[in-house]
């Protein structure tokens, strides 16, 4: 499977697509939330909108923010990590057998992107790739991959993201 799914020309000023080619017109995702890897692989580093999205859950940030082990003033911090590199919001549900995420409808912006990433192609134009380990990932009640779908789930993501890359925080 070739991992660049799309490449999309954005307005960074409207927060926008231009326009959008799609490299698979059938492919589709749904999330699972069955946080088989994305979960574990520690806390991811956090943007402004990711604390405040979490604290206005009910969070405080001395229970999920990891202060930056550098001085730029740039970065915030990052999810708390457990001692096995999970996620400090990583539930176990020993009734279902699997783990959920706790703050799934507050969590942050590289979470809500993966298995989504990106590569910055120039000042408008970004390839979105896959992780290709996620089970999501070309799911048959996945919803299909076009323009409504990267615009509804990514694109506030997928700024964020941005933004956090061009800061140097990533």
């Amino acid at each position: 499977m070739n991992d660049v799914i799309a490449t999309l020309t954005l307005d960074p000023n409207l927060r926008t697509i231009r326009k959008i080619k799609l490299n698979q017109k059938q492919f589709k995702f749904k999330c699972k939330r069955k946080a088989t890897l994305c979960c574990k692989l520690g806390g991811p580093i956090l943007a402004k909108n990711d604390i405040n999205k979490i604290k206005l859950a009910g969070h405080s940030t001395d229970d999920f923010l990891e202060s930056p082990k550098t001085n730029d003033k740039n970065l915030l911090g990052s999810l708390k990590s457990r001692p096995d590199g999970s996620c400090i919001f990583l539930d176990y549900d020993k009734t279902k057998n699997q783990h959920n995420c706790g703050i799934y409808h507050s969590r942050p912006s590289l979470c809500r992107l993966y298995p989504f990433t990106f590569e910055i192609l120039g000042s408008d134009r970004v390839a979105l790739r896959l992780i290709p380990c996620c089970i999501g990932l070309n799911n048959p009640d996945g919803k299909i991959l076009d323009k409504k779908f990267v615009t509804t789930n990514l694109l506030e993501p997928l700024f964020d993201a941005i933004e956090l890359r061009q800061n140097k925080v990533m």
